[in-house]
């Protein structure tokens, strides 16, 4: 008798930490979830809204992120490197006026390269930018912006102004463009793509 009452116990304690560590109602989950939220921003409303508005699941995605990018050497740019991949990006907003939809997807593809030099693993773009959101999730809400303006740019709509569009997400790929490599041209996490300098979009 002695034996059941303790294995119920037992029982019972184990519930009750459970429920107070790691229940969506207890006030560490909420703890969790605030600072998550505040570290992620609007890359963490996108994960809600994919994962149907589970918390938990997108606790979940982000800490094995957090744990993914822990196994990553992440090394900043050279000067070469940084000198190169500034010479391309300039290029690319010089060969826009004669052809905006290339110029926009070689910045797309710009960003792509500048990751993995940084070290964040090639193959698998949206892998890529999954782990480039643990350092950089203010910033690459800039570029999944681009993205869709570039995606909306070949709708062929009566009503989408492709220029406007492709020249829209060119902004917004320069802004996480000089997040990563730490230029100073445009103010970092700028949720207005419209206050960078845009003389060569212009």
């Amino acid at each position: 008798m002695g034996l059941i009452v303790a294995v119920i116990i037992v029982v019972v304690l184990a519930a009750a930490f459970y429920l107070v560590r790691f229940s969506p109602w207890s006030p560490r989950a909420g703890g969790d979830r605030q600072r998550l939220r505040r570290r992620y921003g609007r890359e963490y409303d996108r994960l809600l809204a994919q994962k149907g508005e589970d918390h938990d699941a997108v606790g979940q995605e982000l800490a094995q992120r957090e744990q993914d990018r822990k196994a990553l050497e992440i090394k900043p740019l050279t000067g070469d490197e940084r000198a190169r991949l500034a010479n391309a990006w300039q290029a690319a907003e010089t060969g826009f006026v004669d052809d905006p939809g290339t110029a926009a997807r070689s910045a797309e593809q710009l960003v792509g390269e500048t990751l993995a030099k940084l070290g964040y693993p090639a193959g698998d773009a949206e892998r890529q930018l999954a782990l480039a959101s643990v350092d950089h999730a203010d910033a690459l809400s800039e570029f999944r912006d681009g993205h869709e303006l570039l995606t909306r740019s070949h709708s062929g709509a009566p009503d989408v102004d492709t220029t406007e569009q492709l020249r829209q997400a060119m902004l917004h790929f320069r802004a996480f463009f000089d997040d990563l490599t730490g230029s100073s041209r445009t103010a970092v996490g700028s949720r207005n793509p419209r206050q960078t300098d845009r003389k060569a979009l212009v």
